[in-house]
Formats: C-alpha cells, structure tokens, sequence
C-alpha cells in the first residue's frame, strides 16, 4: 500500500497525518502542529503534489475527544528502553494488547488512547529509553523508511486503520500526569482498572482501603452525597470549612483530590497505591513497589477473603476443638498479642519492673523464676536518662558482655506523637524494623501530644498506634501513672481502660510488690505477689505457699531432685511426685521450692545462675 492509500485509510478513522522527509523523523513543514489533518483532500494534495516522495507521520494528542498517545521504546548500546519497559511491567502489571510498529531502527511503538491530557515526555517520568508522544507530538509510521533504510510495519499486520488502540494503562496515566493535576481536570472515565492488573500495585489496592489508609493520615470523613461519592477532610481542617476530596469520584475507586495543601499530593485523582507513594515514598511509585515485592505478604495478601467468608461459628467444628488456657507472652503479667497497662505511684516501681522484664525476655534470662527463649523487645523510654538506664543494667548484673541486641532501647525518643498518625507510623515502622514482639510504651503520658484527661486523645493513640500494633500480632505495654485516688485507677480519662485487654494496678509496701488486675478479658489471670531484691534491682515470684510449699520442698528431699538444674528439667522429675492425695502440687510452687532450696545450700551463685 502506498503512503498516500495509507494516509487515506488512517484518515477514515480520524487520524491525524502529516508527511514525514523520507529517511529522516521531522515534517517538512514549519507549523505542522496546526497543519496536521484528517481531511482527504488536502491529503491528496500532499501526497500527490510536493510531499509526494516524503513518508507518513501520525500525529498524536487530541482524538474524538480522547487523547492518541505513542510510548517510544528505543534499544541502544549505553540504554535499553525494553528493560526499563519490563522493570514497570513486574512493578505494576503487563501493558494490554494493543497496535504496534517496529521502527527501522528495531524498536517499538505502543499506541494507547486515554482521557487525560499527556504531554511530549523524553526518557522522563517512565524512565530511560522510553518517550512518550501526546500533545504536540508525532510519529513516524509505516510505510515510512528509517534513516538506516529498513521500513516501518505494523506488529502482525494490525494497523491502526482497522484496528483501535486499547485504553492506556491507569498506573501510566498517573504517571505521566502526575504535574499537570492542578491545572488540568483529569477524568478516567475509558480507562482500566488498576485492579484487574497483576504486579504490587494492584495487590496493594485490594489489600487495603480507602477508610483505613485516609483515617491513619488524619483525613476525617465528611459524609456521602447521593451520587455515592464519599466527601473527607484533610488533616488539620476543620470539617466546617469544607471538603478536600472524594472518593468514589464518578464511580471510580479513585481518590479526588481537590485541595493544593496537602504537601507531596497535588491535586488529581489517584489510587491507593499511588496515594502511598505520594504520601509515605515521595511520590516515587518504583520504589514503594519495589518495598511491595521486598516485603511480600506481610504487606500484600495474595489472596483476600470475602466479608462472609468464616464469619459464623461452625458448631460441630467449634466443640471438637482445642482452646488453649493460657496464652502468655511472660507468664504470670503479659498475655500474648494482647494491650496491657501497669499503673502505679510515682517511686513504686512500674518502670524498674518494664525494664526488668524487657532486658530478661531480650537475653532469655529467667523472669519471675520462669524460663524462655529470648525474644525482641522495643522499648521506648520518654523519661529515663541513659546515665540512669545504665545504673540500672549494671546493678541487674548486665555488662558490655551481655548480648542485649534483641532489647531495642528508645532513650527519649525524637518521634513525633503517638496519639498522631505520624508518630504511629514511626514507632509501628520501627517495631516492624526490630520484629519486635513487645513493645514498651513509659510513660504514656509523656508518649502523646494531647491532654491526658480527654478521651480522644486515648481513642486516638489506639487506634493509631495501638491497635496497629495488636493487628501485627505484637504484645504492647503501656505504664502509667496513677491519680490521687488510686481506687479510680491511671491518672487522666476513664476511656484509657475502654480499649485495654489487661490493667495491672502496682502497689508496694517495702520489698513487697502486688499486682491486682482491675480489668481482665481472660478469667485466668490472677493476682501476682513480688518481691524485689535490692541488691541486684530484680523481682522473684513470692508465692504465699503454706502447706503447698512445704510438700513441694518434701518432695524433693524425699525423691533427691537436683535443684541446680534449669527448670525444665526439674520440672520433668518433679513432675511424676506431684500427685493428687493431698493436693497437686502446681509448677509454680515447685519452682518457688526451687529457688528457695537453692539460696539455702549456698553451693553456687543464685545471682549468676539466674540473672
């Protein structure tokens, strides 16, 4: 077919053309912007006349209302466009099927048509070796020839005449919009779905929410109009001042934004995964997904469940399974995934005993007389000064010998606060960074930026910081302080309990320390007597044993139990004597009769041994 039959087919089709010097890429013409056409006669006159011996170009842009835009793949030796193509496709899906030419030169371009206004692009925002042609633009088509002398085809011999370009990629639109949002209306109608692609992008979209991810940044919801668009607030606006975006925007899973003062996100129209990006990545889209594919399904669920699915109770299935009794994180204080409070007077020793536990359960010392494998713990201390952290760890017998990796300690930490949505990501960024399973909150007080006493400052740090924390299954502790009248409980408002699965009051009188629980979701948690050695700043369980205690120390005289053997393995040959006649003899106590032995014979040092 010659060029000027060509022209003749594209122009039945709308096509916009302009001759193209052969063996060159440029118009012989000056204004070719304007010049460009689809009408026939002038075509003719073209092709037939002075342009007779010249290709064909396509001019991009405007087209029935939509836009024609060409991505120019260009292979060369310091570049390859084609690997820069595939780095987008694994990060946010493969491109669709659509009409493509093969350049003399062995590269490519893939038409798209879209609803948003995209400009001329050089190796920019899609990256090197891959232009893009919209606005202003054109390129060259078939039968045109290449400088090199090879010809411009049509990728199996679909040509744009008689077949359309398919729509254009959402993640590329937004990509290659991304600067022109404040001040061109931006609409997707035609455009596919990020949904229906595969890569990171689109997982992370059916993974997460509109709710979930505006209300962690401070967005507050407005209300919904009856054409179904939900209307929030940006953070630090008042509600009675209006509105800053929608979502649901013209039935799309869109966010709209409409405001310029939200720093990083300009005004336009985004997706979940490009709002992250632009909110917590710095609009690099790259490698926020390149984080995705890093981090897998801890951040992406390959596979989503339904509402419905496993919402009811299967009663054949609830009675023949097993619940465990207990679930501990450290036996007898913090149960496993579960928000616990300490409260207690100043001086009592509610943080001495959160350091207590946090250094023991980091390094796998016994806590409480108790074995446990060493876990990681992150600490965040908002009172304590390194000088006096270090008086403490050395008086509990640690040293620079001592292997605290696993204890990540926060002296006064510099993050913002954690009754707000950025300080809720730092700490919940560093718990993750640490793989954390408890993290330490002392004091609370010092930890937010709100009024101890209101309510939402306590609604808010939970459910920014600590129901993040729970839903990644970590234990959370939180100290605070006690008012006047320590029978109301912690200092401040009643709804610091409203959120909590287990308040500790402290109290102490001399060495002796009681732990009652005022609020339990589990009725197997009870009461818990301390004691503190001074010299070494540490607690032992104090058992009030009585009778128990002295069968248990009965016991392992009679059957000569070596009670210099770790517990395990004293519990396993004590186990079998325990017996029932006069009453079981419970671990614990078997371990109280343990320690007790221990300090009794003399013949090795508990303090070492143990601590």
């Amino acid at each position: 077919m010659s060029v000027l039959q060509t022209a003749l087919s594209y122009a039945k089709q709308d096509i916009r053309v302009i001759p193209i010097k052969q063996g060159e890429k440029r118009p012989p013409m000056q204004g070719w912007q304007n010049a460009a056409t689809s009408d026939p006669t002038t075509i003719r006159t073209w092709f037939e006349g002075q342009f007779k011996d010249c290709g064909l170009g396509i001019a991009t842009g405007e087209f029935r209302n939509r836009y024609l835009v060409v991505i120019d793949i260009d292979d060369r030796p310091e570049f390859s466009g084609s690997d820069t193509l595939k780095d987008l496709e694994q990060l946010h899906g493969q491109l669709p099927d659509t009409v493509e030419v093969i350049t003399g030169s062995g590269g490519r371009h893939i038409y798209f048509l879209t609803d948003a206004p995209i400009r001329n692009e050089a190796s920019g925002k899609l990256g090197q070796g891959i232009d893009v042609r919209g606005i202003g633009g054109q390129c060259v088509s078939p039968p045109s020839v290449h400088p090199n002398g090879k010809t411009y085809e049509w990728v199996e011999g679909k040509s744009i005449a008689n077949t359309p370009p398919a729509d254009m990629p959402l993640w590329m639109v937004l990509i290659l919009t991304e600067k022109h949002t404040d001040d061109i209306p931006m609409t997707y109608e035609s455009t596919t779905n990020i949904l229906t692609e595969e890569g990171p992008a689109s997982r992370y979209c059916a993974a997460t929410t509109w709710p979930e991810l505006l209300r962690a940044d401070g967005w507050t919801q407005a209300h919904t109009d009856r054409t179904g668009e939900t209307h929030w607030v940006r953070p630090g606006k008042d509600t009675r001042e209006g509105t800053s975006a929608t979502t649901g925007w013209q039935g799309k899973d869109i966010l709209k934004v409409f405001t310029t003062s939200i720093p990083g996100l300009p005004a336009g129209a985004y997706t979940r995964f490009g709002y992250t990006a632009a909110m917590h990545h710095n609009s690099d889209r790259s490698a926020f997904a390149k984080k995705l594919l890093q981090e897998g399904n801890a951040l992406i669920p390959v596979e989503q469940p339904t509402k419905t699915d496993n919402i009811l109770i299967n009663w054949q299935e609830f009675w023949t399974q097993s619940f465990p009794e207990e679930d501990w994180l450290i036996k007898p204080l913090i149960p496993r995934n579960q928000l616990v409070v300490i409260f207690a007077p100043g001086g009592t020793g509610k943080s001495l005993l959160a350091l207590y536990i946090a250094a023991g359960l980091a390094t796998g010392r016994d806590i409480f007389g108790i074995e446990h494998e060493p876990i990681s713990v992150l600490y965040m201390d908002y009172e304590m000064q390194q000088a006096q952290l270090y008086e403490r760890l050395t008086a509990m017998g640690y040293n620079n010998h001592t292997d605290l990796t696993r204890l990540h300690y926060a002296s006064l930490p510099p993050i913002a606060s954690l009754d707000t949505p950025e300080g809720a990501k730092e700490v919940c960024d560093l718990a993750r960074t640490c793989q954390a399973e408890l993290v330490i909150i002392d004091t609370f007080s010092r930890a937010v930026e709100g009024a101890e006493n209101d309510a939402d400052t306590v609604r808010n740090f939970y459910r920014w910081t600590a129901l993040k924390l729970k839903t990644e299954g970590r234990s959370l502790l939180r100290i605070d302080h006690a008012g006047k009248d320590l029978k109301k409980g912690a200092r401040g408002t009643s709804a610091k309990n409203d959120d909590v699965d287990l308040v500790w009051q402290m109290t102490r009188a001399g060495d002796e320390v009681r732990l009652v629980p005022t609020k339990k979701r589990h009725t197997w948690i009870n009461p818990v007597d301390l004691q503190v050695r001074k010299a070494e700043e540490m607690f032992i369980q104090n058992i009030k044993g009585g009778p128990r205690l002295d069968k248990a120390i009965e016991i392992i005289n009679r059957e000569k139990i070596n009670v210099h053997v770790g517990q395990k393995i004293f519990w396993k040959q004590f186990e079998p004597h325990a017996g029932v006649g006069e009453g079981r003899v419970s671990q614990q106590m078997a371990w109280l009769a343990q320690a007790q032995l221990k300090e009794q014979t003399g013949l090795i040092d508990y303090t070492q041994e143990e601590f």
